[in-house]
């Protein structure tokens, strides 16, 4: 069993190849783009719209007849895969488009089962004057094997190749960097070892052993390195308990009863993709509560050789030990100047809470949504499937519901569901054997009025079911009932929806559980990028506080800028848990001569310009309104 759970997001995107040296006479360090497509191939006199320039060739070993194609403007359009349009650099050119799911034909579903081997290769590409290339390209998919996504680079006009993983380190319908649908993420990395200096560099896009969904890209580019360029690729971080069995991932919400670890081992993965070795990287944590450092380390300095990826870890070990809002920073250092400093730093927040237990934040990413059915014979029912997350207990405590986030579904009478805690005594975690159902809510019917908001489901309480001990692991989400015996397979993952979370770019956080009435355990955790939005509501009684939500007075107001005001000012404010968010402006006499609606917002800083111009001179009071928290500041305009 594992140690702890590496939290890493493992990129998938680069090779390790023996260092590779230029003379510096050669270096450049410009970051100058000397090759790029932008997939402009619109061609109405052809019969799909599109025609591919000179040089570009496609490959169709299997002869499925799902290959690369020119969007929008092409046939192949999907009902299972068509994405809103891809919000690339420039959409208005189109883009490119592997459309594997064998639904697009309306063929049988053997068939769409059936893998695909699949290519497009771009024309020669002359680099014999690039001392440093770099490969740059936007991109967004969805995949049933990721694994097989690859970039395969020659030097040597298609003689040999070097593979790149290009997946991400996705799993199943899971999309790159967390992206919502329609978005783009850019793939990056240096591929000098085996196209600077050559004449004969040939790119292909290739998909093996693949069957479903898409692969969008765009805006492809070939650019010289920067002299100096870091970059964080993710993050890592692990929770020690002090029990080397223990498998549990970074919660977002922790009840102060449970804090029964630390925090351990912050980590990042940086690339050098650089044209220089670099010396004195360093990675420097900080951790704040209620926008106060509280705790600070950092690595001992060490080098990063160019074309090289390396990890930094701090063994160090932070206790959170009260109630309130920590963010962690991790800033990424060096003794050169970075050229491009926007990617060496990254935030993340957790709470220490007096009743909520839970790894998801409060923003639903709907377009990373699951709807989960359970797969029975032909002809039956879904009967009492749960979906939800797995939950150690490190102190005695109460539980009182769950809350889970519903994004959709078949409202129509049919689907039925109840909050319930499983329960599995330690000796049956392997044996195959189903868990104890320990506590459960009424049952309700799904209603279109849930949709996008949280559902709290109380638990019906005896006075002994409701006690969680320390040591207990527990399955908390929900069971639900499917009744429609029509079994169209285009409709089975409409039944019920829970919201999921990929607000966190964390690897393998174990927390899913899902398990149906007729094989007993079928996942009793699973490693996945993102996270069920289900909360477990705990009876701690240690503090007065509400439980559901954080504190709002955690939120933050800052003083408009600049102040005195003439003709507009900014007003900045960090958010603890998202929430709709209103700003009012009122005179000396209490009267409201602005009001202005952010709609809702997500958890960070935010900033809000303020036009004057229909203010007169004189001194005024701001009010910030952001669910529970209202705070207010005086702001004096001059003109």
């Amino acid at each position: 069993m594992k140690h702890f759970a590496h939290l890493l997001l493992a990129i998938g995107m680069l090779m390790f190849f023996s260092q590779y040296s230029y003379s510096q006479s050669q270096l450049k360090g410009s970051g100058e783009v000397f090759y790029h497509q932008t997939f402009d191939w619109k061609d109405s006199t052809k019969e799909l719209g599109w025609k591919a320039p000179e040089g570009f060739k496609f490959y169709d070993p299997l002869h499925k007849g799902l290959n690369w194609h020119w969007y929008p403007n092409d046939s192949l359009i999907s009902r299972h895969t068509k994405e809103p349009p891809f919000q690339s650099s420039s959409p208005e050119d189109g883009h490119l488009g592997l459309f594997l799911d064998g639904f697009d034909r309306w063929i049988s579903y053997d068939t769409a089962q059936s893998m695909v081997n699949n290519a497009i290769e771009f024309p020669v590409i002359d680099c014999s004057d690039r001392s440093s290339v770099i490969v740059r390209y936007e991109t967004n998919f969805m995949g049933g094997n990721t694994g097989g996504m690859e970039m395969r680079v020659s030097g040597n006009y298609g003689v040999h190749w070097a593979v790149w993983k290009v997946g991400f380190g996705c799993g199943h319908k899971e999309r790159p960097d967390g992206i919502l649908s329609g978005g783009s993420a850019i793939f990056e990395t240096n591929i000098s070892e085996v196209a600077a200096g050559s004449a004969g560099v040939v790119i292909k896009f290739y998909w093996w052993n693949s069957s479903y969904y898409y692969w969008l890209i765009d805006d492809f580019q070939l650019a010289e390195a920067f002299d100096y360029d870091l970059r964080m690729l993710n993050y890592s971080l692990e929770w020690d308990d002090g029990n080397p069995d223990t498998e549990v991932s970074f919660m977002y919400n922790i009840p102060k009863s449970q804090l029964g670890g630390a925090f351990a081992n912050f980590g990042i993965e940086i690339f050098n993709t650089g044209e220089y070795d670099l010396n004195g990287v360093y990675l420097d944590v900080d951790i704040s509560k209620n926008h106060q450092s509280i705790w600070h380390n950092a690595t001992e300095p060490t080098w990063i050789f160019s074309t090289y990826t390396d990890t930094l870890v701090l063994d160090s070990t932070f206790y959170p030990s009260d109630f309130g809002h920590y963010k962690i920073s991790y800033e990424l250092n060096l003794d050169e100047p970075d050229q491009t400093p926007e990617d060496n730093s990254i935030e993340m927040f957790f709470n220490v809470t007096d009743s909520v237990y839970s790894y998801c934040d409060d923003i639903s990413e709907q377009d990373l949504m699951y709807g989960y059915t359970w797969s029975e014979p032909e002809g039956e029912t879904d009967e009492q499937a749960f979906v939800g997350s797995v939950f150690p207990i490190y102190s005695d405590t109460e539980v009182s519901s769950v809350s889970v986030y519903v994004v959709g579904g078949l409202a129509d009478g049919l689907i039925e569901f109840r909050g319930a805690i499983l329960f599995l005594p330690p000796e049956n975690y392997w044996n195959g054997q189903e868990p104890i159902e320990r506590l459960v809510s009424e049952i309700i019917p799904l209603d279109s009025s849930m949709f996008n908001t949280w559902v709290t489901l109380p638990f019906e309480q005896d006075g002994y079911t409701e006690k969680l001990f320390a040591g207990d692991v527990i399955y908390a989400g929900v069971e639900y009932w499917n009744w429609h015996e029509e079994k169209d397979p285009y409709r089975k993952y409409q039944n019920f929806t829970i919201g999921y979370d990929k607000g966190h770019k964390l690897k393998d956080p174990v927390n899913r559980a899902r398990l149906g009435p007729f094989e007993g355990i079928w996942w009793w955790s699973y490693y996945t990028q993102g996270y069920f939005m289900v909360r477990l509501n705990l009876n701690d009684h240690s503090n007065i506080i509400d439980g559901i939500d954080i504190p709002s007075a955690l939120n933050q107001l800052d003083q408009n800028y600049p102040n005195p005001a003439g003709f507009s000012t900014e007003i900045g404010y960090e958010l603890t848990h998202a929430s709709e968010v209103f700003i009012e402006i009122l005179d000396m006499t209490g009267r409201e001569v602005m009001k202005i609606d952010e709609g809702y917002q997500s958890v960070g800083k935010h900033t809000i310009s303020i036009n004057l111009t229909t203010i007169d001179s004189g001194i005024y009071f701001y009010t910030l309104r952001a669910g529970k928290f209202v705070d207010t500041r005086r702001m004096v305009v001059s003109k």
